[in-house]
């Protein structure tokens, strides 16, 4: 039974301005030719709703490169999953629902001014907490950049919110450091979460586009 009212409820959810698409894991697919809005209308499969919320914010010029002061951008994109799944935790029906006001934050923060590949972010380790929770709470309560760990560089989203991010050489055949190199973050506003980055480095013209892992929940950055 509950699974019938869930597909009843997905289907209503998705008839309203919100195209379904099953998700796969990150993109891989490099050069662009064409802007990052049009690069985000091109792929369905992953990025409907988060058109739509641009769409929503009036943000489209911005994903164009045409805004003064946004010419490049690098933008760590959340996919149709979360977003999806944010508006099903939320009540929401469709992207419409969630008006301006709220689509323009959650995507602006996942916004950052210049253009910042893989290969420009520092090397990092995660903080290896061997404290109290007493001694964390006031080292937090002096630093919160206590969640920083080694290397790796802090931005600053467009909503004035600070993460820090490392980049991360994998093993390989269990050989440490001949692996992949990849993208991991630490949300500084929400407590240190940790939030993986499943593909980076999709470049279309006027900067990057980093995607979130599909298990990113909607305004943790």
């Amino acid at each position: 039974m509950r699974s019938i009212v869930f597909s009843v409820v997905v289907l209503f959810l998705f008839s309203c301005n919100t195209k379904y698409n099953i998700i796969d894991t990150g993109l891989a697919n490099g050069k662009f030719a064409g802007n990052m809005y049009e690069y985000l209308q091109s792929n369905h499969y992953d990025w409907d709703s988060t058109v739509l919320m641009i769409k929503k914010a009036d943000l489209v010029d911005l994903f164009e490169g045409k805004r003064a002061g946004y010419e490049k951008i690098t933008f760590f994109g959340p996919t149709n999953h979360s977003i999806r799944k944010y508006m099903l935790d939320n009540g929401y029906t469709c992207v419409d629902e969630m008006g301006e006001e709220l689509c323009y934050e959650m995507i602006m923060k996942c916004v950052v001014k210049g253009k910042y590949m893989r290969e420009d972010i520092p090397a990092g380790k995660p903080v290896v907490n061997t404290d109290t929770d007493d001694e964390w709470n006031d080292k937090l309560s002096e630093n919160p950049d206590v969640y920083c760990g080694e290397g790796g560089v802090i931005f600053t989203g467009e909503m004035g919110n600070r993460f820090w991010i490392y980049s991360f050489q994998e093993s390989y055949e269990k050989v440490p450091g001949v692996g992949a190199v990849v993208l991991y973050i630490v949300s500084l506003e929400t407590g240190g979460t940790q939030i993986d980055v499943a593909s980076t480095n999709i470049e279309p013209t006027n900067g990057v586009v980093h995607s979130l892992h599909y298990n990113f929940v909607l305004g943790n950055l």
